[in-house]
């Protein structure tokens, strides 16, 4: 009788500890919680709400300011794919993504390359490179405007000094070449990061491979191309996704320095979605420009994972 009062006891011991251990898992995951609480009210508030919001007003014909809307159903979205600007708006932004990321890729891979080297005041470099990408994108502009001015405009100004007169332009007035001024502003821009990014990635590689290398008899570029290329290739894809979005939703730079134009030879869906919704007050056509953007980024960043995890 003893035995069993006793096994008794312990079980009802270990039963009341394991409930108080349960008692006190639920409460330390209600408080966890409580700290991602604010985080998702933000994301819901400022994300998952606009974007659901843009959708519904896409489906309407509004001014973006009546109280008024008129239901029009898919016609916002069947007017996009009749729509020539849209057309030369993807064509320049996908020119743009293409241009921009893989030059940043490689002159942030050959940066890295060369800093990873035994170099002097190499955080210096590191931070002058790096600058661009923190500075604001209203300086940028303001600045790089001055640089491509056509009259006195140092670019011009310093080919007619070194005897390239011929050379000289209207950077950002030629419909021909603004585009391409534009992308080598944000490559200049962004180029820092990707070093960074592949300079983090170059410390972790194993320095015996580099020795086997060499004992061997490889050059530069056959290390470059055997070795450094091949193991850098998760951050080969994090810039490429993260470039894409980049690209996709590049605004500030397009508006501050060419507005769109010459003749809407720098016009980004971005910017067009910009002037629908605030200068024509098309509300409607501008959420459906929107959600095609959205639906752009999704498709592309999919495809990109998937090959990343492959």
């Amino acid at each position: 009788m003893e035995k069993t009062e006793i096994t008794v006891q312990r079980k009802d011991q270990l039963y009341i500890e394991s409930t108080k251990k349960r008692i006190s898992a639920k409460k330390r995951n209600r408080t966890n919680y409580l700290y991602i609480l604010p985080a998702f009210l933000l994301m819901g508030v400022f994300v998952y709400y606009t974007i659901g919001d843009t959708i519904y007003t896409s489906f309407f014909d509004w001014n973006g300011i009546s109280p008024y809307k008129t239901f029009i159903g898919l016609t916002n979205y069947l007017n996009i794919f009749k729509d020539p600007i849209f057309y030369i708006s993807l064509k320049n932004t996908v020119i743009f993504l293409f241009l921009t990321i893989f030059i940043q890729m490689f002159l942030g891979l050959l940066i890295a390359v060369l800093l990873n080297a035994n170099v002097k005041f190499k955080g210096v470099y590191k931070v002058i490179f790096f600058l661009p990408t923190v500075l604001s994108a209203a300086v940028i502009s303001q600045v790089f405007r001055q640089i491509y001015n056509a009259s006195n405009g140092e670019l011009n100004n310093f080919l007619t000094s070194i005897g390239l007169e011929n050379l000289a332009k209207s950077w950002l007035a030629d419909p021909d070449i603004a585009l391409y001024s534009i992308a080598s502003i944000n490559i200049w821009e962004f180029t820092g990061f990707s070093m960074i990014m592949y300079f983090a990635a170059l410390t972790v590689i194993d320095k015996s491979l580099f020795e086997a290398a060499r004992l061997d008899g490889a050059n530069f570029l056959q290390i470059m191309r055997s070795i450094i290329f091949p193991q850098l290739r998760f951050t080969h894809y994090s810039l490429i996704i993260l470039g894409v979005i980049g690209a996709l939703k590049t605004f500030d730079i397009i508006y501050l320095t060419t507005g769109g134009g010459p003749g809407r030879s720098t016009e980004f869906i971005s910017t067009y979605i910009f002037k629908k919704a605030i200068l024509e007050f098309n509300a409607g056509y501008s959420s459906a420009l929107s959600v095609i953007l959205l639906l752009i980024a999704l498709v592309v960043t999919v495809i990109q994972l998937r090959i990343y995890r492959k």
